[in-house]
Order: structure tokens, then C-alpha cells, then sequence
């Protein structure tokens, strides 16, 4: 990789800004583009009122903080606040909870750290990526405008989002078509009052037919109110997936109504489903073009999970500097 190459980034989640930052770090001149309002991915947060909530992943675990902190060495790093929740089984035995870094006052503050200083174009999305008469790689969007000419170009979306994008290599999108993404339904709640059973549990985890994971938003560092939010199992939320929204947030709020033994009436709610929220195992053998125009970047590529996606940012950086 050359100083002053230009390089396109498609997607604001955690790999996508973690590649981002890497390259400007290097002296590429880059441009990330994502298709929502703001950044972030799978750490996004959604508004409730006048609260906000983290949708995605609640947390970076310790392994996880340090593989960031090792791939940023170097670099400024941005700040996270600690979080030792009192966990729980969903029997609401005590466990062992875990110990999560997160961005305040929304997890997303982790993506917009990193893009401190990179040029963002958001509400953009990418529909093409075509190979120029020369060594440059042209971007279209999906109302047929053309987005620019770059030197390469890093696409660190989902990967049947990726699947549309790579027509200019057919082998690589016939990799990434095979790649398997699972859904996850998740319900956000502003409460009046904690319930009772829950009084000292910010953290619910275990074997449950419905539930994943649990947990009180509110008792994370920078943020307040009475706000939970319900993360359904992947295997319950691929059953479901085609359904109604009002319907799989019904379903959602009568089990933890049922596990909290009160009928929870809330203030406030807003079901969100993740189409592609868990990768596989399963890890891409191949992540770019044989002259690295067109790289892959994200958890899918190397197996999933947050951790992945700190990985794939750095083989793909190791990539370019090779």
C-alpha cells in the first residue's frame, strides 16, 4: 500500500471504522460509506423518548478490550467505562457476570472514536462495485449515482450484503454466498419501576427456550432510566423472522413478564430485527482479490463475534502493509 491511496470503506460497524482508522493511520485518504443515519453496526443504539438504548451487542468482554487496545497500540485510544453487572440464570440463580467495556453514553460512541478525522458519508447506500478501464475501483450507489473512483475499496458489511457487491470477482462472491448469518430479535423496554424479582440482577444468561441474554441498560456507566433490553435466541429468531414485529414484541414482552411474575406495562418500546446479527464459525479462506483492489472485512470473515471482528481489521491491515 501506497501513501496517499485513496480507499473506499463500505459500512460503519465496528470492523469497518476499526480498517478505517487503521488506513488513515497509514496515510491512506479514506472514505467510509454506510447506508444508515449514524455508525456503529451491531453497536448501535435506538432512541426511547428521550433515552437511549444499546440495540446490539451490550459490551466488549476483556478479551475482547484487549485485542482492541493491541490492534490501537499506537494510536490514541478511545475511552470505555467499565461495567461488572450482578448476573443472574434465568432460574435467577447469582452467577458470574462479565466484565464489559463499552463507549458512553451509547455504545456507538466506540465507531464515531475511531472515525474522529475520516471522511463519513452516511444515508449512502452502496449498490455497485466495478472494476475501471484502469487500476481504478468505481462505486455506485442505489440511485444510480456514481460515488467515486478509488484505488481499493474494503467492503465490511454482512456478508449476504457483500454477496451483491462482489459481481466484479465472481469467486469471491461465491465464497461469501456460502458464509451463513443467523437473526436476532430484540425488544428495548422503558419501565416505570424496575420489577421486583430483578431488583439486584442487571444481568439474565443461561439455558431458556426464548431468551438469549438480558440485561438492564440503565445500570450501564452513562446511562439512566428504567430501561432493559430482551435479546431472543437465535434459534427462536431465525423460527421467526418472517413474522409480524408487533407480533414477535408481544411474544417478547409476555415471557419476561412471565419470568418477572407481574404484567409489565411499559412506558415505552421498540422491537428491532437484526437480519444478520451471528456468523457462523466457519472462517473465509480467501478475503480479497488477488491484487487486494477489493478486500472483505468483518466478524463473518473470521468466524464471529466481536473479537472476529477486531481479527479480520487486522489481517486486513496486515494485508495492505505486506
Amino acid at each position: 500500500m501506497k501513501q496517499g491511496e485513496t480507499i473506499a470503506v463500505i459500512g460503519a460497524g465496528l470492523a469497518g471504522a476499526l480498517v478505517a482508522q487503521g488506513l488513515k493511520r497509514r496515510g491512506a485518504r479514506v472514505t467510509l460509506f454506510d447506508k444508515s443515519r449514524g455508525t456503529g453496526g451491531r453497536l448501535a443504539a435506538a432512541r426511547l423518548g428521550e433515552l437511549s438504548v444499546d440495540l446490539g451487542a451490550p459490551g466488549l468482554n476483556n478479551l475482547q478490550f484487549r485485542a482492541l487496545q493491541d490492534l490501537l497500540q499506537g494510536s490514541e485510544q478511545p475511552e470505555l467505562a467499565c461495567w461488572q453487572p450482578q448476573a443472574a440464570d434465568f432460574d435467577l440463580q447469582p452467577t458470574t457476570g462479565p466484565e464489559l467495556w463499552l463507549a458512553t453514553p451509547r455504545s456507538s460512541g466506540l465507531t464515531r472514536s475511531l472515525l474522529t478525522g475520516i471522511e463519513l458519508a452516511t444515508q449512502v447506500r452502496i449498490a455497485r462495485v466495478e472494476y475501471g478501464a484502469g487500476s481504478g475501483v468505481w462505486l455506485e450507489d442505489d440511485t444510480g449515482q456514481l460515488q467515486g473512483e478509488y484505488d481499493r475499496v474494503v467492503i465490511a458489511t454482512p456478508a449476504p450484503q457483500a454477496v451483491s457487491l462482489l459481481q466484479a470477482e465472481p469467486e469471491l462472491q461465491h465464497a461469501v454466498r456460502e458464509m451463513d448469518m443467523a437473526p436476532a430479535w430484540i425488544l428495548l423496554l422503558a419501565l416505570e419501576q424496575r420489577p421486583g424479582r430483578l431488583a439486584r440482577i442487571d444481568w439474565l444468561e443461561g439455558e431458556h427456550p426464548l431468551f438469549r441474554r438480558i440485561w438492564r441498560d440503565g445500570s450501564k456507566p452513562g446511562r439512566e432510566g428504567e430501561t432493559w433490553a430482551i435479546e431472543a435466541r437465535p434459534d427462536w429468531s431465525r423460527t421467526h423472522v418472517g413474522e409480524p414485529p408487533e407480533q414477535v414484541q408481544s411474544m417478547l414482552l409476555q415471557a419476561f413478564s412471565e419470568l418477572c411474575r407481574q404484567e409489565l406495562q411499559p412506558l415505552r418500546q421498540r422491537i428491532h430485527r437484526w437480519l444478520y446479527a451471528h456468523a457462523d464459525e466457519s472462517e473465509l479462506q480467501t478475503f480479497c482479490s488477488r491484487d487486494a483492489r477489493l478486500l472483505l472485512c468483518g466478524d463473518w470473515v473470521c468466524g464471529g463475534g466481536i473479537d472476529a471482528a477486531i481479527r479480520s481489521a487486522r489481517q486486513l491491515l496486515q494485508r495492505l502493509d505486506a
